[in-house]
């Protein structure tokens, strides 16, 4: 009888202090939860830089047969200024490219899961890859809406951290 009393009591009291671990995780998750505003950015940071580092990465690993093809099959879809643009460009620029976009995507990673230092990984990232075709393609080219969509990111990111900070 004081064996299954022992028992009994034993169960209650590791289910009492599970009941206490997983309140206290829940308090923990409720003090930090995400801004609508970062997820929303989170989400659209994943798409654009997941779907450009999977075209670079790709680019950069089959970049002669993707030449070929944009100058041969493609020619009539394509202006010979697309084939002009890849040739100029050549494998490195998509090789660190794709580089770039998986330090975006880490940096979005680490915000996701409220991580300040994500911020600067994709801060980061985000300027090299504006800075890229200015080196390997042509000065001449304009990366103004691409300065003005990444600054514009990255000031919504530090908005949100910011709100999170405050407790707003």
């Amino acid at each position: 009888m004081n064996l299954i009393f022992l028992d009994a009591f034993l169960i209650d009291s590791l289910f009492n202090e599970q009941t206490n671990f997983m309140e206290e995780i829940s308090k923990n998750q409720n003090q930090m939860q995400r801004p609508q505003l970062l997820t929303v950015l989170a989400i659209l940071s994943f798409i654009g830089s997941g779907l450009s580092f999977i075209s670079y990465f790709v680019m950069s690993f089959s970049f002669d047969s993707i030449l070929q093809i944009v100058e041969t099959e493609l020619s009539e879809l394509y202006p010979e200024l697309f084939a002009d643009f890849i040739r100029e460009a050549g494998r490195g620029f998509f090789m660190l490219g794709a580089f770039a976009y998986a330090v975006s995507l880490y940096g979005v990673y680490r915000m996701w899961y409220l991580q300040k230092d994500g911020l600067h990984y994709y801060a980061v990232s985000q300027l090299v890859i504006l800075i890229l075709p200015l080196i390997f393609v042509s000065t001449q080219l304009s990366v103004l809406p691409g300065l003005l969509l990444t600054v514009l990111f990255i000031l919504l990111y530090y908005r949100s951290f910011k709100m999170m900070e405050d407790g707003k």
